[in-house]
């Protein structure tokens, strides 16, 4: 743990890197709290407004598809800025949408950035650290985290608008291309070889991605719109705040103690947890509790999810940990138009019944997805607990 942060080329990576994780963060978060915006400015209903999170998505899958390979054929250090630009592209076409049309197009090119940084960002940081993965990753998408606080504030400080937040995504990532231009390339992964990969167990890391993604933004898409009725629209944003940073603070505090605990162990205690915290959200007495207590506890999920891949196939991880972060996106292409149906046939006060329910999920996949990997053996740092 020491090295991770006292390494001179581990703080390279870690400064350098950490205004990516701030502009992904950042970028996914923002449309929810501006949808009732959206409803008014665009006359579109909630379902409508729910399609900007799909658009976004579907281009982050579609991108990061493709990651992998031109990961493999170019190298990182043209894919990364490519992909910051490609995002103030999107935001720039988002913030001056004059149609609904233009903003669900700004969305989906803002996607395909968002989609190249993720998977090239958070393998460039699972390779350079190996077996201290899962703290620093923990600790990087605490920055993550720090930008998906910073984009609904922005959002609602303008009175739900989405114009200023996106002006300022598509100004700061133009310099995130300049920055990560200069990140050094790392050595190229060997992903040759005749040995089969075990497919089976990289569709359950799949599901688990795809149900989990769904999970974080489905809370932050849908929150706003839960509790609008019952403290408006201006502080509801402004909650939905607070779920993103409680996502923050959960992954510096869990940045010890992913370095000790297995990460199986980890994230099944906290799917477990958010999946209670769901239901308690139920309550209109507790929802504005439950909700930052959501995000504590999916906070360690997707960074240490990585860290147990990279365990799970420590010879393809590059090829395995490209598909599972791609499909990852499927989540919100498919739930938020259908939570944003449910939502209009019978009102917001489902959005904690939905969430719910795919936190149940998690679970059920998670705890399937440890007892196919329990021959994995502990690291000696966890062996010591």
């Amino acid at each position: 743990m020491r090295a991770l942060f006292f390494d001179r080329r581990s703080r390279r990576l870690l400064l350098t890197t950490a205004l990516v994780y701030l502009i992904l963060g950042a970028l996914q978060a923002l449309y929810g709290p501006a949808f009732p915006w959206m409803t008014r400015t665009f006359g579109v209903d909630a379902a409508g407004a729910g399609l900007t999170v799909s658009f976004h998505f579907a281009g982050a899958l579609l991108a990061s598809l493709a990651a992998g390979p031109a990961l493999l054929r170019f190298g990182y250090r043209p894919v990364l800025p490519a992909g910051a630009a490609v995002i103030a592209l999107g935001a720039t076409a988002a913030a001056t949408a004059p149609t609904f049309a233009v903003l669900l197009a700004g969305a989906a090119v803002g996607g395909v950035g968002f989609g190249l940084m993720s998977v090239a960002v958070n393998l460039r940081v699972a390779r350079a650290f190996g077996d201290d993965a899962a703290p620093a990753l923990n600790l990087l998408n605490a920055l993550f985290g720090a930008g998906a606080v910073a984009g609904p504030l922005a959002v609602g400080l303008a009175g739900g608008s989405l114009v200023p937040a996106m002006a300022a995504v598509a100004t700061i990532a133009v310099a995130s291309a300049l920055w990560s231009a200069a990140l050094p390339e790392p050595d190229r992964p060997d992903v040759g070889g005749t040995e089969r990969a075990p497919w089976g167990l990289a569709g359950l890391f799949v599901a688990m991605y795809v149900v989990y993604v769904a999970t974080e933004i489905g809370v932050g898409s849908w929150e706003t719109v839960h509790l609008a009725p019952q403290v408006g629209e201006r502080a509801a944003a402004f909650h939905t705040s607070l779920y993103w940073a409680a996502l923050t603070v959960g992954r510096i505090l869990v940045t010890p103690l992913s370095a000790r605990l297995r990460p199986s162990t980890l994230v099944v205690g906290a799917a477990a947890s958010a999946l209670v915290f769901l239901a308690l959200a139920q309550a209109p007495g507790l929802a504005l509790i439950a909700y930052p207590l959501v995000g504590l506890s999916l906070a360690p999920i997707f960074p240490t999810g990585i860290a147990w891949l990279q365990r799970a196939f420590p010879r393809r991880s590059e090829a395995v940990a490209s598909l599972v972060l791609a499909f990852a996106g499927l989540g919100p292409i498919v739930t938020s138009g259908a939570i944003g149906a449910w939502v209009a046939a019978s009102g917001p006060g489902v959005v904690p019944t939905a969430l719910a329910i795919l936190a149940a999920l998690l679970l059920l996949i998670v705890l399937v997805l440890r007892r196919a990997t329990r021959s994995i053996p502990p690291l000696a740092s966890e062996r010591r607990r």
